[in-house]
């Protein structure tokens, strides 16, 4: 790939339960991300505190939204330079910054998300029981929450059409009504195994065609016998064979326009073994686009 890879920083744990994710980045820029990534331009970002104060429907709003505020603003000025965006959470409230500044520059029309991920995160402040905005990234994308969270310049970045959840299994009443109120597509676990994944994606890869496709990895999306460095470990997850699979396949469309990894908790990866593999899938990233 002659584009060069920007690796941006989202700094946050406070849209979720439990902290350690906002240490994701460090952890990898030390374990040597950047040179795998044909030494890419870097875009660090201030550690915040979680801020004391909020609405008791919205966990931590106001720092969550300044990281997602921040990564936004940043993923633009990568796009400008035409760097190709590599992004690091932090939990998944991070979504919110990166699919403002996409849906902002290719139009949401245009735009479609590959989620894969245990959850489908597309809770609003009033369905969500918890009230952690990690779970309200792709309603707030759609536009179907409060205008507290809403990042830029449009509350509408992503049609529900163009979004596309595999792994999910962990999932709300009241988001099964959403995802199909809004078009929505999901493929869980129980789809994607044995010759189920090569069907799902011979569904999923003509669907992207002339779009700009955002590909946001979770690692709770993986069994945890599989990856465990993470605040949910959820059974019946996907292998980390089936998530390179999955990678692999959208890159290989030449249509993904970004990437992004969130929820891993580098303070519960204790001999190193998560982020060996989250290492893994870095380098198929860079080898995919490369052509290799």
């Amino acid at each position: 790939m002659e584009q060069p890879y920007a690796l941006l920083e989202a700094a946050v744990s406070c849209g979720s339960p439990t902290r350690g994710t906002e240490l994701a980045y460090d952890a990898l820029v030390r374990a040597g991300l950047p040179a795998l990534l044909g030494n890419a331009a870097c875009y660090p970002m201030e550690k915040l505190a979680p801020c004391p104060h909020y609405p008791p429907h919205l966990l931590h709003l106001d720092t969550v939204m300044a990281v997602s505020r921040t990564l936004r603003a940043n993923l633009l000025t990568a796009l400008e330079r035409g760097q190709y965006p590599v992004i690091i959470g932090g939990d998944h409230s991070i979504a919110m910054g990166s699919l403002a500044a996409l849906g902002e520059t290719y139009g949401a029309e245009n735009l479609a998300v590959v989620y894969i991920d245990a959850h489908a995160d597309i809770n609003t402040e009033q369905t969500s029981v918890t009230g952690c905005i990690h779970g309200m990234d792709l309603a707030a994308a759609c536009g179907l929450c409060c205008d507290a969270l809403t990042v830029g310049r449009q509350k509408v970045n992503l049609l529900g059409k163009n979004l596309y959840i595999l792994g999910g299994r962990s999932i709300d009443p009241p988001e099964y009504g959403i995802l199909a109120q809004q078009g929505a597509h999901l493929y869980p676990p129980e789809r994607l195994s044995g010759d189920g994944l090569e069907e799902v994606l011979s569904e999923l890869l003509p669907a992207l065609a002339g779009k700009k496709v955002h590909i946001s990895f979770d690692v709770d999306s993986l069994d945890p016998s599989q990856f465990a460095s993470t605040g949910y470990q959820i059974p019946n997850g996907l292998t980390l064979a089936q998530v390179h699979t999955i990678i692999r396949s959208v890159l290989d469309t030449g249509l993904a326009c970004s990437f992004e990894c969130v929820e891993y908790n580098p303070t519960l990866d204790l001999d190193g073994r998560d982020l060996a593999a989250l290492l893994e899938v870095f380098r198929l990233v860079d080898r995919t686009l490369a052509g290799l």
